[in-house]
């Protein structure tokens, strides 16, 4: 490779990628970024919910479409060099899954504890007596203290964690060290319709964890813990098997042209009332997860056939972000007070969403810029050398 498809690698077409994933991809972190944008403006911008304030306190849906993709790439990566050869080379998995995920990880890790350990030294070299912020300060060394939560991916499971982000990047990790095992074992001796009853029971079991856990009282451990949030990622697997076994023809579409209108139109419904509710409340902690898995797996599902969305994820627009999705989803948290030193002055002149969701355009641009660089700097030599050792992955098909 030379140094300009070096550089210019987000924004190079690959053989081996489906277009469409890519707008997923993009669209997932795109909407990460500007949800805790928001969380962080929504203190100044005074205001009763309205339905763009539900939808942008929402966007915390991207990671369940991260979840749904990794389940549909993942497993079905697996399916398929099952299905050619007959076994899974359980080495070359966990090399590639290596390279990909750690480096860049730890690194931004490390930035993360070294930038809270200068912050704490300022803090404590003030000798502050405020209540609220000796509080702070003691939770900060609290979760210091606790970094190995964060080097050994158990903020899904251990409260404290130091790298808010890390439960949902906890979660994907303990699928990866499950799954290709498990369907050794289990899911790829059995039939599609054994799996499929798997499947409905996983989706049932993690319901009855959350309703546990947030009913009455709407507590978080409903959306971050590992064990009520792996049927988001049963999902992507599920659309794997529908998308592998029964993929829509030019005749079925013809033949079918209603029934399919009908689920494609649900998904929509499901997806736009599911960013239509209060997300911390009791019953979306219990629901919303099952809703935009179903709701985003048809999307995704009729993204891969002719039509309009196809057309609309597959747009070339999409591909370098998809491309910076793993670097957005870890910087993102040090762009958003790097962009917020320009945005919050602009939005208390100004205090209204329009003005937010205008300055979130510079958010996304500084999350871009700053992504960039760790990608080239970090992911993309890890990323040469997996490629390298394990060769090219093929298209998921």
């Amino acid at each position: 490779m030379n140094i300009k498809n070096y550089f210019l690698s987000i924004f190079l077409k690959k053989d081996n990628e489906h277009e469409n994933l890519n707008g997923i991809r993009a669209l997932s972190i795109l909407s990460v970024v500007i949800f805790h944008g928001w969380v962080t403006a929504k203190t100044i911008l005074p205001g009763d919910s309205d339905p763009l304030r539900l939808f942008l306190g929402s966007l915390s849906s991207g990671v369940d479409f991260f979840f749904l993709l990794s389940g549909f790439l993942i497993y079905g990566g697996l399916f398929r060099e099952n299905e050619r050869t007959g076994k899974i080379k359980i080495k070359e998995f966990f090399i590639k899954r290596s390279l990909r995920i750690f480096p860049a990880y730890y690194v931004a890790l490390a930035v993360l504890y070294y930038s809270k350990y200068k912050q704490l030294i300022k803090f404590e070299s003030l000798n502050l007596t405020h209540p609220q912020i000796l509080a702070m300060v003691a939770d900060l060394k609290l979760r210091m203290s606790k970094v190995w939560i964060d080097i050994f991916y158990l903020s899904d499971i251990v409260p404290y964690a130091l790298y808010n982000g890390g439960w949902s990047l906890s979660i994907e990790e303990h699928f990866y060290l499950i799954l290709p095992f498990f369907c050794l074992i289990f899911l790829f001796k059995v039939s599609l319709r054994i799996r499929v009853i798997f499947y409905f029971l996983g989706f049932l079991t993690a319901l009855i964890v959350r309703m546990k856990l947030a009913i009455p009282n709407a507590s978080l451990d409903a959306a971050y813990m590992f064990y009520a949030r792996f049927d988001s990622i049963l999902a992507g697997m599920l659309v794997y098997e529908i998308f592998h076994h029964f993929p829509m023809t030019p005749e079925k579409s013809k033949d079918k042209k209603l029934k399919y209108s009908i689920i494609l139109i649900f998904g929509f419904l499901i997806v736009i009332g599911a960013h239509q509710i209060d997300p911390g409340t009791s019953w979306a902690l219990v629901f919303r997860p099952l809703a935009l898995s179903f709701g985003f797996g048809i999307l995704m599902y009729f993204s891969f056939y002719p039509g309009f969305l196809k057309k609309f994820f597959s747009l070339s627009v999409f591909r370098p972000f998809a491309r910076l999705g793993y670097a957005g989803y870890l910087w993102h948290i040090f762009a958003i007070p790097v962009a917020a030193k320009k945005i919050i002055p602009l939005i208390q002149t100004t205090p209204t969403v329009w003005m937010f969701l205008l300055c979130s355009i510079y958010l996304v641009a500084v999350t871009f810029l700053i992504s960039w660089f760790f990608f080239l700097l970090i992911e993309q030599p890890f990323l040469m050398l997996k490629d390298k050792l394990t060769g090219v992955q093929n298209k998921i098909s």
